[in-house]
């Protein structure tokens, strides 16, 4: 009888264990019942975040690859904003600036090819004359492009002419000497033969009714520099018509402007 008994009491601690157990299982079945079913191929949260680990990987790395595609996409939005806050270099293949004359860009173009220089002279006025203006000198392939602007001029012809000296002092700018004549010919046309010109004879400017004058010429003697160069010498405008033929300066009167001619850029 004691020892039927004391096996009864060595039972009952596991069957006391064993129905804890079982109460414990049946209570976690029930939860999951009441939780009810997740979204369609979900997997309970553990599992999920079972299979998205590898074994004995870190947890700091977990999900690298989408973090890595946030750093790349970080990085090439700050370098759009630095590519849009800085100014654009303009291209030199797109063409001349807007409002530049493209005929400009062709002069210089061509002057650089053959390692050109440009020269500028400004007219000032002359014994008392309101004559003014501005005269600019090119090279080209054709010869030396000359332009020469200029205002407050008695309306009608005046002849214009290259002297030999860069100085416009005096009453009658006397520093600048005679025509420029380095072949020693005899004043005529800028369209003569060398041999029938003076080098620095460039014909006439005509002033309108406003006293506004413009000329354009290309000429096939003049230079800038050299034996034919024009720098370092004057440009003058005289009150009357050079009449292209009387010696030795085609009676064509008193300056009313004159402008020293100096390099201004070399190609």
């Amino acid at each position: 009888m004691e020892r039927h008994h004391e096996a009864r009491s060595r039972r009952g601690p596991r069957v006391g264990a064993l129905a804890s157990a079982l109460i414990l299982i049946a209570g976690a079945g029930a939860c999951e019942q009441r939780a009810g079913p997740g979204p369609a191929g979900s997997q309970p949260l553990g599992q999920a975040a079972q299979q998205d680990r590898e074994p004995g990987a870190d947890p700091d790395d977990i999900d690298i690859g989408a973090r890595s595609t946030e750093r790349g996409a970080a990085e090439r939005n700050e370098t759009a904003s630095q590519a849009d806050a800085q100014p654009e270099d303009r291209d030199s293949t797109l063409g001349p600036e807007p409002g530049e004359d493209a005929s400009t860009q062709n002069r210089i173009a061509a002057a650089e090819s053959i390692g050109a220089v440009s020269a500028s002279a400004v007219l000032e006025p002359v014994g008392g004359s309101q004559a003014r203006g501005d005269a600019s000198f090119v090279e080209t392939e054709q010869g030396l492009e000359i332009v020469v602007t200029m205002s407050g001029l008695e309306p009608g012809e005046h002849g214009i002419h290259v002297h030999e000296n860069g100085d416009c002092s005096g009453p009658a700018a006397e520093a600048a000497g005679g025509h420029f004549n380095p072949m020693g010919s005899p004043h005529g046309a800028p369209t003569d033969d060398p041999s029938e010109r003076h080098a620095g004879d460039l014909g006439n400017i005509s002033a309108d009714a406003s006293g506004e004058a413009e000329l354009r010429l290309v000429d096939e003697i003049l230079t800038i520099q050299g034996e034919h160069g024009v720098a370092g010498r004057a440009i003058i405008v005289h009150s009357d018509e050079d009449d292209l033929v009387s010696q030795p300066s085609g009676e064509s009167g008193d300056p009313v402007a004159c402008g020293v001619i100096e390099v201004s850029a070399r190609g």
